[in-house]
């Protein structure tokens, strides 16, 4: 897949003729997943490369003044992007200028990238004050437009705002449901307090990662590590570990059946279900048993994994 990163006042032509989606996309949930789908679908139909349209930084990072929390990095679009199938993935620098185009503006911006076909969502706004919706979009003659209406689950819209607060309370499994894969997040092994492997004898791998992402909140987890293109099964804790009263925020994963050094290689961790809410316990002991009953658990939760195949094929 081909990533051009686009500066919308001095677009290099000539680029391919392609048919484009666009939008910010975090997640790529379900709902973006049948504007990804109908964009390739038209790629095919009309012999053109297939394009994602997408924006950095989040214009609401650019407007307040302020970082954002996602449920994706600009990496992982990419990565998402180039599984997914698409030909080129166009990034356009969001900056207050940009933000100002009029209406006949933006669509010369689209017109340069040489989009034949562009498809967006039902809600889509464009231009100065979100002066353009699909209205102004399919008035204009310089592209063709396809419009996609809303997806729904549960008779409710699938948003990433509507995602975003299942998994900070821990409601995995339906914000997996309304993605249609398993959320994770990335980063790099670091060396721990080590009473996993020394204290408790259930040895865990730390995960060291970006402030931009949204964490699930703190508690048990059924999941994977995907480390080498390899996804292990594990039993993943997030949460100040109460019995030892720290005072730092640890993501952590027991590896099920896995003994091998993996510091500082880069790491992905799936959270697939919700086993329990994070637990001071009285002793070590006691601990220890519990972690004991929560990797079987994890072992009986991942037999029947619905969305691991779908993950896969993404991650």
């Amino acid at each position: 897949m081909q990533v051009v990163y686009v500066d919308a006042f001095n677009i290099e032509e000539p680029l391919k003729e392609s048919c484009a989606c666009i939008g910010y996309f975090d997640g790529f949930h379900r709902g973006h997943q049948v504007l990804l789908d109908t964009c390739i679908q038209h790629a095919k139909k009309k012999n053109l490369a297939s394009a994602l349209i997408t924006f950095d930084p989040d214009p609401w990072t650019v407007f307040k003044h302020e970082k954002q929390k996602h449920l994706m990095t600009l990496d992982d679009k990419i990565q998402f992007a180039q599984s997914y199938g698409f030909d080129i993935m166009y990034i356009i620098q969001f900056s207050l200028s940009f933000s100002q185009l009029s209406i006949q503006q933006f669509h010369d911006v689209i017109h340069k990238l040489n989009v034949k076909c562009l498809v967006c969502g039902f809600d889509f706004r464009y231009g100065h004050k979100n002066s353009g919706d699909i209205h102004s979009l399919q008035e204009q003659s310089l592209f063709d437009v396809t419009v996609i209406d809303s997806v729904n689950f549960s008779n409710l819209k699938i948003s990433t705002s509507r995602i975003e607060p299942l998994i900070l309370n821990g409601e995995i499994e339906q914000a997996n449901d309304l993605l249609g894969y398993i959320y994770s997040i990335s980063g790099t092994i670091e060396h721990g307090y080590k009473r996993g492997s020394t204290l408790i004898q259930i040895p865990t791998a730390n995960l060291k990662t970006k402030e931009e992402y949204i964490i699930p909140c703190t508690g048990v987890y059924a999941g994977y590590v995907l480390i080498d293109k390899v996804y292990l099964p594990a039993m993943i804790n997030i949460g100040c570990n109460p019995t030892f009263n720290n005072q730092n925020l640890t993501i952590e994963a027991h590896i099920l059946d896995f003994n091998q050094d993996i510091y500082e290689k880069h790491a992905r961790f799936f959270f697939s279900n919700h086993i329990r809410k994070e637990i001071k316990f009285n002793s070590i002991d006691s601990l220890k048993k519990q972690l004991l009953m929560d990797i079987e658990t994890t072992k009986i939760l991942l037999k029947d994994d619905k969305l691991i195949k779908n993950t896969r094929k993404l991650f």
